[in-house]
């Protein structure tokens, strides 16, 4: 996939850390820098995402995010036991896929040193990949192809709204076809979407839902739309 190294000291992910950051030391050739570019850029979080965000939980999510809290501290081995979580939610806006890239970032700074420029993570927003899918069958997508190759490898893949609609018969094949592939590779996955349990057995199907629900550890936010109080 297409990718252009631009060295910004303002957008650093470390710029409020890094006793560096306005010095002369500041410059493009940081290694630390240059791999979180890499890891960032490659895994196709959306530009306006890739930073931290503060999360304020309501009471009903407090237990919630403790449980997040735990994965998040412990995420080397989370991705290295290939275990996998599923964030859900009846409400928008309560941080599921928040929470879902803070994991991500979690394990990227927790693996930039020596990574040697490898891609590791890749967040796909679910209806948007089976859309490229259908695409792809009339007009092939060099970097969309390359990313598909990765799904089978990469350590940890965000499914951001996984069930956002309910599958036909084309979709749902596409889709297992990749989580199986990774289930039986013991890789990790973190999935997000708005369905309990037997709402999402009839959006994706039993063989697919159980991927999601039974082999994964569940956390469900039940509090409101919070994206003001953030």
């Amino acid at each position: 996939m297409a990718y252009e190294y631009i060295f910004d000291a303002e957008k650093c992910w470390y710029n409020k850390v890094c006793s560096k950051y306005k010095t002369d030391d500041c410059a493009a050739g940081c290694i630390r820098y240059m791999e979180m570019d890499f890891l960032m850029q490659n895994s196709g979080i959306p530009r306006n995402r890739q930073y931290p965000v503060l999360l304020t939980p309501s009471k009903q999510d407090m237990d919630a995010f403790l449980t997040l809290r735990d994965i998040k501290d412990d995420i080397i081995n989370f991705v290295k036991n290939g275990e996998s979580v599923y964030i859900y939610s009846d409400n928008f806006g309560n941080g599921k896929t928040t929470w879902a890239i803070k994991l991500m970032q979690k394990f990227f700074d927790d693996i930039w040193a020596g990574n040697g420029f490898r891609c590791r993570g890749i967040f796909i927003h679910v209806p948007t990949f089976l859309i490229k899918i259908k695409e792809g069958i009339s007009r092939r997508d060099e970097d969309f192809e390359t990313l598909k190759s990765r799904l089978m490898s990469v350590d940890l893949v965000i499914w951001d709204d996984i069930a956002a609609t309910k599958l036909g018969d084309f979709d749902h094949a596409n889709l297992l076809t990749y989580i199986d592939q990774r289930k039986l590779n013991q890789l990790s996955n973190i999935y997000t979407g708005n369905l309990p349990q037997d709402q999402l057995q009839d959006a994706l199907g039993n063989r697919l839902s159980s991927r999601v629900w039974n082999d994964s550890t569940v956390v469900r936010f039940v509090g409101v739309d919070r994206r003001g109080l953030r």
